[in-house]
């Protein structure tokens, strides 16, 4: 027998409810620049952006109750390259039954110049990314360009 059994066991018990149905530890917001990408409700990523984490503690609608005035939620938004890719929608639980508020969200800047793509991403995918903790209601912009 393994002696990490009992341990794993109980480990699978505190399992914090975080993880989806597939086994994804989703517990970080990531946001990421994005623009137009031409036709209605479509958005790409901003050459040159990189996606960081700004929140550990929150999902997507609690880091938009936090936003400023200025920044309002992009409704039916998709992104490119999530959002029509076959095998991320048919798999993955943030895309595999349609638009998910909890999880996904774009919103835009009140002068229609600046989007911003916010992603509530695993354990795994927040290790690769810097962290820009959105911490002021005022300092969201700095999060996105620093």
């Amino acid at each position: 027998m393994n002696a990490l059994a009992p341990l794993l066991n109980e480990l699978d018990d505190a399992a914090p409810a975080a993880y989806d149905e597939s086994g994804f530890l989703l517990y970080a917001v990531a946001a990421l620049a994005v623009e137009p990408a031409g036709e209605p409700g479509w958005f790409r990523r901003c050459a040159h952006s990189g996606a960081a984490v700004i929140s550990r503690e929150e999902d997507v609608p609690d880091v938009l109750l936090r936003l400023p005035d200025c920044w309002n939620i992009a409704d039916a938004a998709r992104c490119q390259g999530l959002h029509d890719d076959p095998d991320i929608v048919a798999v993955d639980p943030r895309f595999r039954h349609g638009v998910d508020d909890t999880a996904f969200a774009i919103v835009a800047h009140d002068d229609g110049r600046r989007h911003v793509l916010l992603m509530q991403v695993n354990a795994a995918e927040a290790v690769l990314m810097p962290e820009r903790p959105f911490r002021e209601r005022d300092a969201f912009e700095r999060c996105v360009w620093p």
